[in-house]
């Protein structure tokens, strides 16, 4: 009798992914064995490592590589990405990109497929570069496991407000725009969270609209408020921890010197990463309110991976010997101004050590990337949450 490789118990399923070893493709191909080889869950959360989406050496205006940070090369294929397009979002493996004309479309470069949605309300914005008024997109689940059941939540406009969609839905449900200043937003337990710059917490039931004027408008939960007197962070990201809790980051900038290789103490001045500070967010689900923000000291088993991506959470026993304890891996995601803010194009991207403040290197600045669009964290399609 033959075995039935489909369905073999999950526990040998778990053993022959840490067979696999440190090399990533391998888990991805593990994942595209057959569906039930893919869905096997719990045990391979934080066992998937995100890899960067860099512009190609030769600057090609239809591709990119994906860079692995453990291995230190460049994979040897190209995504069909269009190096001009400026990516709002990379999601369960999906890309988000926004047109002239405020459509947002999906695209999953490891399989080659695109969803368009309908156009979202431009809003009031006088900035001449579109894409700068798409700060983020991100899904609650993968299209191509769930093509009936998913939602696309976006932080949009100048304001950076707040709307979401529902796959099978003709128009966006947008947040009342006096509830603004965000810059990410994520899905938790069945809910929407959002998180914005002056320590700003909202949450969102999904009820949806069907006006097709974006008239209607709700009111979120507001579980901090923030404001003017609160310590000001230029990028505030959520993520969902290895345990289950909900995390904010905030990201704070200021005034580096940088030179064409990424070192300091040069003659270039630039606005890069100063700090990132951790705050586990105690949530009472029955009230909807926040109890308290814990500031975190020390990350756990948790290493983040944050940027224009939904924020990452991996296993750092797993990786041990590969990657920082208690650290962040960021990339450059601050262009308020200009696709291109820097003369030196996007250089902030590094390694934050959360308990003694250092800094370190993750991928190695390309003076030929200037102009470029900045490096993206992807997942590749295999289901790890």
């Amino acid at each position: 009798m033959e075995p039935d490789w489909a369905y073999l118990p999950a526990l040998a399923l778990d053993l022959i992914f840490d067979k696999l070893g440190g090399e990533p493709l391998d888990r991805v191909w593990f994942g595209a064995v057959c569906k039930n080889w893919c869905s096997v869950k719990d045990q391979f959360r934080g066992k998937v490592l995100p890899r960067l989406m860099i512009p190609t050496k030769r600057k090609s205006r239809k591709e990119r590589n994906l860079y692995d940070i453990v291995a230190e090369r460049v994979y040897n294929f190209k995504l069909p990405v269009p190096y001009s397009k400026k990516c709002c979002g990379s999601s369960h493996g999906w890309l988000a990109t926004v047109d002239p004309n405020y459509v947002v479309t999906l695209m999953n470069p490891f399989k080659n497929l695109k969803i368009g949605l309908p156009r979202l309300n431009r809003g009031l914005s006088n900035r001449c570069y579109y894409e700068l008024n798409m700060r983020k997109v991100t899904l609650s689940a993968d299209p191509i496991s769930n093509p009936n059941d998913y939602v696309v939540a976006a932080v949009h406009s100048e304001r950076c407000c707040l709307a979401f969609i529902r796959k099978g839905q003709k128009f966006w449900t947008y947040i009342h725009e006096d509830f603004f200043c965000f810059t990410d937003i994520t899905f938790y337990k069945g809910r929407v969270y959002a998180a914005g710059r002056w320590n700003n917490i909202v949450s969102l039931d999904l009820c949806y609209s069907d006006d097709p004027y974006g008239i209607e408008k709700i009111m979120p939960n507001v579980l901090y408020k923030g404001g003017r007197n609160e310590p000001y962070a230029d990028r505030a990201y959520l993520v969902k921890s290895l345990e289950g809790d909900l995390w904010m980051v905030r990201r704070f900038l200021g005034s580096r010197f940088f030179d064409e290789d990424n070192t300091e103490d040069s003659d270039v001045y630039s606005t890069g990463t100063e700090r990132f500070e951790v705050y586990k967010l105690e949530l009472d689900f029955q009230s909807g309110k926040l109890l308290q923000m814990l500031k975190l000291e020390s990350l756990g088993d948790n290493i983040l991976f944050v940027g224009d991506n939904d924020s990452i959470s991996v296993s750092a026993s797993y990786f041990s010997d590969c990657l920082h304890r208690d650290s962040i891996y960021y990339t450059d995601d601050f262009n308020e101004e200009d696709p291109s803010p820097y003369l030196s194009g996007p250089f902030d991207n590094g390694i934050y050590n959360v308990k003694d403040g250092s800094f370190a290197k993750h991928y190695p600045y390309n003076p030929s990337f200037k102009r470029m669009p900045p490096p993206l964290w992807i997942l590749p399609p295999f289901e790890w949450d």
